[in-house]
């Protein structure tokens, strides 16, 4: 059913529903009205039937007297005696004279309608005046009753009860007889109508731009022309058809209001076509008008805001201009002249245009070179409606920035296979290097009266769990650099690292003979950090403390805080000389003591670093002779 109705002959059908049944509802409801207007619910048939006929007798009597009597000669000619339609009536003067009779005749006339005819010289006019007294006879008395120059006629009236002919007479009595017994059930046919006009309108709107089988918009030719297009001509068409109301004859009326009534429900669904498809306002000439206007603003908008963000070369040049202006006009131009006067126009409003054209290219390839130079590879230069020269300059800075773009993918491209090959191959050697370590434990709890047996196991134990480190260092610091380490950060209470660490690192700092002293504050300090990571930060930063401090010295662990970032402080006193720079150390696989001579792979400061920048940390490292420092910050939330 849904198909069918999607259907050309489905829509044709609910158009024609919608059709009928809105005309039956009109006639429904001017019925009903009429029937109020008329009293059919107080008064009998017959006094209606009584009412309508003498309304329409009078009508009919003001026919016949205006075509029987000469307004001109103020007589009655023969030749204006006819009949009319089915009104028998015949006039007579005050006295009771028959002047003109229709060619029907009855024996009485029940209806009387009254006319006095004043003459020309009384009347102010070159025709007789004729008024109308209905069948009130005693208006003439008392207006006349003095008056020797004014004439009654009496226009006695019947109507044929046979109807031979077709008019007003017949069409309201048949209108009539066929209403009145409708008089209830015209509101059931009212009500009836409106609910199939409702249901067949609604369903009519739901199909609009429907196909069978398809499921998306499909708008007819109709419904692509510009909404408000349609609408102003369908405005102007009715504004005609009012103006020229009057003018027109009843059956042109009739076909003209049929007409009408037949377009709406195509205007309707053109309009739900139109919200289906969200063109409603984009498919019409106004808003395509506001829309180039818009666009017009914009553009202006943004030629000034460009004028005036490069006002710091563009004032220079007016500045320039306007000297050589003012030089020109006092020393050399006499623009009373008329070539003089010719080329300081053109010079005005030709060279100045031009030259602040020239002026705003150029700042904006400056611009351009700055963003190349701080390294944002991204930035284009918008090269449309630039001078050729320039749009040369403007072209080669945008294909360096694309180059170095290139180099920079590929830099990254190859870091990334750095790490990976790094972490394949690290992969690889751990197998190998798990077994090493596992047998060379087996060895050294095998009883064995060689002493020499049992030293090797342990030192095959020893280094092979050092390379092991070794090797996840390396991951873990290739990794971090590269970004690729996954960093789950949340609210974490800063002192809770301190005091964590402290307590961890007790024994092996007596180990090393240093003494660790914390320094926090009491209130808390909240920062967003991943607290497995900060622990590994933490780690490699007492470690080094451990292996490089000088023994029987302090090892300080301070936290403060300022306006914005909680800052974490660690110092030692070196036992060797620091004879490199911060920048050195931070560097990978870079170790305090250029020997060698101590455990480590030089890469803990450099994976502290980089976890502390994952956590939107920063690390920053100073010596001072002896003394190293390193300081943690963390933005505070």
């Amino acid at each position: 059913m849904k198909d069918f109705f999607r259907s050309f002959f489905g829509k044709g059908l609910l158009y024609a529903a919608v059709l009928i049944s809105t005309i039956v509802l009109v006639l429904s409801v001017t019925g009903a009205a009429f029937m109020i207007y008329s009293d059919y619910y107080t008064k009998s048939e017959e006094d209606i039937t009584q009412e309508m006929t003498e309304s329409v007798v009078h009508k009919f009597s003001l026919q016949a007297f205006s075509w029987s009597f000469d307004e001109y000669t103020g007589e009655f000619p023969d030749s204006k005696k006819t009949d009319i339609g089915n009104f028998i009536f015949r006039i007579t003067d005050e006295d009771g004279k028959e002047l003109v009779k229709s060619s029907s005749n009855v024996g009485q006339y029940p209806y009387k309608i009254y006319f006095t005819v004043l003459p020309p010289h009384q009347a102010e006019n070159d025709r007789y005046s004729i008024s109308d007294f209905s069948d009130n006879i005693n208006i003439y008395k008392q207006i006349y009753k003095d008056n020797h120059y004014a004439k009654l006629y009496i226009v006695e009236g019947a109507v044929n009860p046979e109807l031979p002919f077709t008019d007003d007479i017949s069409l309201t009595l048949g209108f009539h007889h066929f209403l009145y017994p409708l008089k209830t059930g015209i509101y059931v046919i009212g009500i009836a109508a409106f609910a199939l006009m409702l249901a067949s309108f609604i369903e009519l709107m739901c199909v609009a731009g429907r196909r069978p089988k398809k499921d998306e918009i499909v708008p007819w030719y109709f419904h692509k022309v510009p909404l408000d297009v349609i609408t102003a001509v369908i405005v102007i068409l009715f504004s005609i058809s009012v103006m020229a109301f009057e003018d027109m004859s009843e059956p042109v009326l009739g076909i003209l209001s049929c007409v009408w009534l037949a377009f709406i429900p195509l205007y309707l669904m053109s309009i739900a076509v139109r919200v289906k498809t969200h063109t409603i306002f984009k498919n019409n000439v106004i808003y395509m008008i506001i829309k180039f206007l818009w666009k017009g603003i914009k553009a202006v908008g943004k030629f000034i805001w460009t004028i005036l963000t490069n006002m710091k070369l563009l004032w220079k040049v007016i500045l320039a201009f306007a000297a050589v202006m003012i030089l020109w006009l006092g020393t050399i131009a006499e623009p009373s002249r008329a070539f003089e006067g010719f080329l300081f126009c053109v010079v005005l409003f030709v060279v100045f245009p031009l030259l602040i054209l020239i002026t705003l290219q150029l700042d904006k390839i400056r611009k351009g070179a700055q963003e190349l130079s701080a390294g944002h590879f991204d930035h284009v230069i918008n090269t449309k409606w630039m001078l050729p020269e320039l749009k040369k300059h403007a072209v080669n800075l945008n294909s360096m920035a694309a180059a170095q773009k290139i180099a920079l993918e590929e830099r990254l491209k190859s870091e990334r296979m750095k790490t990976e090959l790094i972490t394949n191959v690290s992969h690889d050697i751990k197998t190998p290097l798990t077994s090493i370590i596992n047998y060379a434990d087996l060895i050294s709890k095998e009883e064995s009266t060689n002493e020499k047996t049992k030293e090797y196991s342990e030192v095959l134990i020893r280094q092979s769990v050092r390379l092991k480190r070794l090797l996840e260092d390396l991951v873990e610091a290739s990794k971090a650099s590269t970004g690729n380490l996954e960093v789950d950060l949340q609210p974490c209470d800063a002192q809770v690292f301190v005091t964590q660490s402290a307590g961890e690192y007790e024994e092996k700092f007596k180990q090393y003979d240093l003494t660790l002293i914390t320094n926090v504050p009491e209130q808390p300090i909240r920062i967003m950090a991943d607290g497995r990571r900060m622990q590994r930060v933490f780690d490699n930063l007492l470690n080094n403390a451990c292996k490089y401090s000088l023994p029987g010295t302090r090892v300080y662990v301070d936290l403060k805080e300022n306006d914005k970032e909680a800052v974490f402080t660690f110092k030692n006193t070196s036992k060797e000389q620091l004879n490199m720079t911060e920048e050195e150390l931070m560097e990978r696989f870079t170790r305090g003591d250029s020997s060698r001579n101590t455990e480590g792979s030089g890469l803990g400061l450099s994976i502290a670093g980089n976890l502390a920048e994952l956590q939107n940390g920063k690390l920053r490292l100073t010596t001072d002779g002896d003394l190293f420092k390193a300081t943690l910050s963390f933005p505070k939330i």
